[in-house]
């Protein structure tokens, strides 16, 4: 194991000048590569990982770097890489980044093929080998750069990261990156493409944009920021767009977005990090007997309230950074709006000497907002904040010859890219030579390509209208009431969603009719949509949905004479005064006006999804019996009670039976609370 050896340095030029920084990425570039550990013509690191077997303790233990680009050799190999090139080419830092790719490249071809994160997996390690290679000279690297992609091909679908971090969020923009570098330039955008639509695909639409399940166990909602939330996806699929004109992908990223938007705090000037604290400890420890045990005793974690993170992997800066390229591509004031409050997050948390100087989650990675704002909107004060923050640093830690605060548990050193001091040396190697490509937002080269006149946005946009409302729509139009909902075009700011729009008008449209029975038909028409959305938005917190699958236990245990039955929150009866359904099977309007019959459905959020489903008259009268808690025998009067006339009527254990029989079926399907089930569970 080979440890940095760290003693004090004052460069020889300008404090805060471009060859002052470079001087001082020059030193910790040099550190990290005598720190090398050499195997043949590959070398690696140690790093410091968090201890897997302690976990309870959160403390980090010496590990041998992986390829990766998060803490792993290629995130070192490419910080090494551009220094050598910054320095003209400097032998030492050379043989270090080219050994590192080479250990790099090794392990990439051993990831499984639908491990394509940029952080975390196998694009990644081909941008650092590619841009390596065309650096320094190595053509060889580029090339296996190019088999490296080669592999993903055809398998884009199989990847369940999705974010920055691990999948295609952060996968896409390098890939089209590299088309400029790789021999068969269309491979890369081939594969960014179809990323593109695996996400689009794997979107969960809600009323206010799109969020993906990246963390759904031990997070609140879909998350915001850029290492694992919207905004990473959204930044993806705008380079997208930029790359290839398809205007689908502009839509993508403009739901994504929209989504973030839902949350944004005006007070705190920030968006909130959902992930839930205490759930996540649990996971993370792996301790999810002892969480099962904790919520059957009665005392589940609670509905985390909002917290708010700024750093590059949640928060104000990662998603700044996403606004600012939204707004450099769009020119939207809307985008501009948001990197406004979001460098005013930033500035406040570079203001924190608590802070780490990691590119992850510490004052090297938030400095980047401010370094990119400057280039942008030409304002110079931005990059006096960067070069304030890296002068504190450097008189902190370099000049003394102490380790930097680094993002490992316990701010221990470590060498890593987004973690440690590759990163940090990064980020003055950036401030000396700021045309170094950005590792934390990594950008798409300009392309001429055909623009498809925003026909992919509208198509998209009206599929994800029809998804709320298209039942309605069709009703309406059989009613003679057409062209209520008009889809936007490219270029018109999204301040709200489709959906929202899409809502508010047929909402609207009711409200206008002057003919009450054509009135009472509408509001009827538009209940199932209706309720559906309102729904939606209604379920603010994932957390109840995953413990109660956690603790449910098998509904022939559940003791139902004992239990306190409850309809799940995330369920809904919903009754119509019309069989719409019935009514259009059988011509709609061409047929005569539909005629009164009482319907019922059972509305279900899972996740963002609200399905619905038909109900009996009999099962829908149970169910809403337990929209308050009821005992059985309680619901079992209440339902004798609407079946039956005076001295008639079945016998009432038969109608026990069957109550019990459609309470079983509730419970399986996850339509009752689990507290239904809580002391089955429990014993």
């Amino acid at each position: 194991m080979t440890m940095m050896e760290h003693t004090p340095h004052t460069p020889a030029a300008q404090p805060g000048t471009a060859e002052f920084f470079l001087e001082v990425a020059e030193q910790i570039g040099r550190r990290v590569a005598r720190a090398a550990e050499w195997q043949g013509e590959a070398c690696t690191w140690t790093i410091m990982s968090p201890d897997r077997d302690r976990p309870e303790a959160r403390v980090a233990k010496p590990a041998t770097a992986s390829g990766t680009l998060y803490e792993g050799t290629s995130g070192i190999g490419l910080f090494l890489a551009e220094l050598a090139a910054a320095l003209g080419g400097d032998e030492e830092l050379k043989r270090a980044a080219v050994g590192a790719i080479r250990f790099a490249l090794d392990e990439g071809a051993e990831l499984p093929s639908g491990s394509v994160g940029l952080h975390g997996g196998r694009v990644g390690i081909a941008y650092a080998a590619a841009r390596t290679g065309v650096l320094l000279g190595e053509p060889g690297l580029v090339r296996e750069a190019e088999e490296l992609v080669r592999g993903i091909e055809g398998s884009e679908d199989q990847d369940r990261g999705l974010d920055v971090i691990a999948g295609a969020g952060g996968a896409i923009p390098p890939l089209l990156a590299m088309a400029q570098w790789l021999e068969d330039r269309e491979l890369p955008v081939r594969v960014a493409r179809r990323m593109g639509e695996h996400l689009i695909a794997t979107a969960d639409h809600e009323t206010h944009g799109w969020g993906w399940g990246t963390m759904r166990g031990s997070a609140i909602r879909h998350l915001c920021g850029y290492a694992h939330g919207s905004a990473g996806c959204g930044h993806g699929l705008m380079e997208l767009w930029h790359a290839t004109g398809d205007s689908r992908f502009l839509y993508g990223a403009e739901q994504a977005f929209l989504y973030e938007r839902g949350f944004f705090s005006p007070e705190a000037q920030n968006w909130p990090d959902l992930r839930h604290n205490e759930l996540g400890e649990f996971l993370y420890q792996g301790r999810t007997s002892e969480l099962r045990d904790k919520v059957l005793a009665g005392d589940a974690p609670p509905e985390q309230p909002l917290r708010y993170m700024s750093a590059w992997c949640h928060g104000g800066p990662g998603i700044g950074l996403t606004r600012l390229r939204a707004w450099q591509l769009t020119r939207d004031p809307l985008y501009l709006d948001e990197a406004r409050a979001a460098l005013s997050a930033t500035d406040t948390s570079l203001r924190d000497p608590r802070m780490n100087y990691s590119l992850c989650h510490g004052r090297g990675g938030n400095a980047e907002t401010p370094l990119i704002a400057a280039r942008l909107l030409g304002e110079e004060e931005h990059m006096e904040t960067a070069r304030r923050v890296a002068m504190e640093g450097w008189e902190e830690f370099e000049r003394a010859g102490a380790p930097w605060s680094c993002g490992t548990m316990g701010a221990v050193a470590d060498p890593g890219l987004l973690l440690g001091e590759a990163g940090i040396g990064y980020f003055f190697l950036r401030l000396a030579r700021p045309e170094t490509p950005s590792i934390l937002l990594v950008e798409a080269p300009a392309a001429a390509a055909q623009d498809d006149g925003g026909a992919g946005y509208r198509e998209l946009g009206e599929r994800t209208v029809a998804e709320f409302f298209g039942r309605t729509l069709q009703l309406f139009k059989e009613l003679g009431v057409d062209g209520v909902v008009t889809p936007r075009d490219p270029g018109a700011s999204p301040e709200a969603s489709d959906v929202e729009l899409a809502h508010d008008a047929l909402a609207a449209r009711v409200a206008a009719e002057t003919d009450p029975a054509l009135r009472e038909q509408l509001e009827d028409a538009f209940r199932l949509d209706r309720e559906r959305y309102e729904l939606s938005r209604s379920v603010r917190d994932f957390t109840k949905e995953f413990l109660d699958a956690l603790v449910r236990g098998p509904d022939d245990e559940v003791r139902w004479p004992e239990a306190r039955i409850e309809l799940s929150p995330r369920a809904r009866v919903v009754h119509g005064a019309y069989d719409w359904d019935a009514w259009l099977e059988h011509g709609g309007a061409e047929e005569g006006a539909p005629e009164a019959q009482d319907t019922f459905h059972l509305l279900q959020a899972t996740g963002a999804r609200v399905t619905a489903r038909r109900l009996s008259p009999f099962a829908a009268l149970v169910l809403k019996s337990v929209e308050q808690p009821a005992t059985l025998e309680e619901v079992v009067a209440e339902i004798e009670e609407a079946v039956s006339s005076p001295g008639s009527g079945p016998g009432r254990d038969w109608l026990e039976d069957r109550v019990v029989e459609q309470l079983r079926q509730a419970y399986r399907a996850g339509f009752l609370s689990s507290e239904t089930g809580m002391a089955a569970a429990a014993a």
